[in-house]
C-alpha cells in the first residue's frame, strides 16, 4: 500500500480521490484550507486519512505540510495536486487581483507542492506526481483566459518535470478533465454583465456556464477511481483527457493545430537561414 498526499480535499475531485485511495487501503494525507471540512472523511476512514490544514499559495505552509506528512507517514509515494479555483471573465474585464489569485492557486500552488516533495521522491528514486489540470489547459476558451493560462502553465510545468525525473523513477501524470460535478463553477468569481461589445461571444458562453452546475457529465468518484488505477500502472500516461467532452475537444485541438502547421509550414520554415 502507498501513502498519498492530496491537496484541495474539502469538496469535489480532491475529496473523492481521498476517499477512493483510502478505500483501496492506502494511507492518505488529505489537505484543505479549512481542515474541519475533512472531519467526516477522517472519521469514516478507519484511520486511513490524516487531515492537515494547507493553503497551497503559501510556500512556507506547503513546506511545513510536506515535512509533517513525510514524518507522520514515513514517506509519501503519490502526490496529487488538485487544489484550484475558477474565474470567469473576458480578459479585458478581468480584475487584476482575481487574475493573480487564479495563477497563484492553480499554477504556483502546484509548483510549491511539487517542489516540496521532489527531494524526498528523488532520494527514494520512486513516486508518482499527479496534477489535475483541465481541458482548459489544452485549448483556450472565451471567458476563461486567466483560468486557461493557469492550467496551461501547470500542464507545461508537468511536461517539463516528466522529462527531468523519469530516469529517477518518478512518474508524472496530468489529468485534463472536462466538466466534473463540483463546486468549481458556483464558487468561482465571475464578471457576468460585461461590455456589450463582447455579447456576441459571451451571451452563449454564459448560457452554457449558468446551465452547467449540477449537470456536469463528469463523475468525481469515477475520476478518483481512474486516478487510483493510474498509480497501479508500470507506465502511466503523461496526459489523461478525462470525459468525452475533454476527449472530443482534445482531438479537435490536435487536428486544428496539425492543419495550421501544414497550411503555414512554408512561411514558418522561412525563418531558418542556415542549412537550407
Amino acid at each position: 500500500m502507498a501513502t498519498w498526499f492530496i491537496t484541495g480535499c474539502s469538496t469535489g475531485i480532491g475529496r473523492a480521490t481521498a476517499a477512493a485511495a483510502a478505500a483501496a487501503g492506502h494511507t492518505v494525507v488529505a489537505t484543505a484550507r479549512r481542515p474541519e471540512t475533512l472531519e467526516d472523511l477522517v472519521a469514516s476512514s478507519d484511520g486511513k486519512v490524516i487531515a492537515l490544514a494547507l493553503d497551497v499559495t503559501d510556500p512556507d505552509a506547503v513546506r511545513t505540510a510536506a515535512e509533517v506528512a513525510e514524518r507522520l507517514t514515513g514517506g509519501v509515494d503519490v502526490v496529487v495536486n488538485n487544489a484550484g479555483i475558477g474565474y470567469f471573465a473576458t480578459i479585458e474585464e478581468s480584475d487584476p487581483a482575481q487574475a493573480r489569485a487564479v495563477i497563484d492557486a492553480n499554477f504556483w500552488g502546484v509548483a510549491h507542492v511539487t517542489h516540496a516533495f521532489l527531494p524526498h521522491l528523488r532520494e527514494r528514486r520512486s513516486g508518482h506526481i499527479i496534477t489535475v489540470s483541465s481541458i482548459a489547459g489544452v485549448r483556450g476558451s472565451a471567458g476563461m483566459g486567466y483560468y486557461c493560462a493557469s492550467k496551461w502553465a501547470a500542464s507545461g510545468f508537468m511536461e517539463s518535470l516528466a522529462k527531468e525525473v523519469a530516469h529517477l523513477g518518478i512518474k508524472v501524470s496530468i489529468i485534463e478533465p472536462g466538466p466534473v460535478l463540483s463546486q468549481w463553477i458556483p464558487s468561482g468569481a465571475k464578471v457576468h454583465d460585461g461590455h456589450p461589445d463582447y455579447a456576441e461571444v459571451m451571451d452563449p458562453y454564459w448560457e452554457r456556464i449558468d446551465a452547467l452546475p449540477g449537470n456536469q457529465p463528469g463523475d468525481p468518484d469515477a475520476l478518483a477511481q481512474a486516478m487510483v488505477a493510474l498509480t497501479t500502472l508500470e507506465t502511466p500516461p503523461l496526459h489523461l483527457l478525462a470525459g468525452r467532452h475533454a476527449i472530443t475537444q482534445g482531438r479537435a485541438k490536435a487536428a486544428a493545430l496539425a492543419s495550421e502547421i501544414d497550411a503555414w509550414e512554408e512561411l514558418g520554415a522561412s525563418i531558418d537561414t542556415r542549412n537550407r
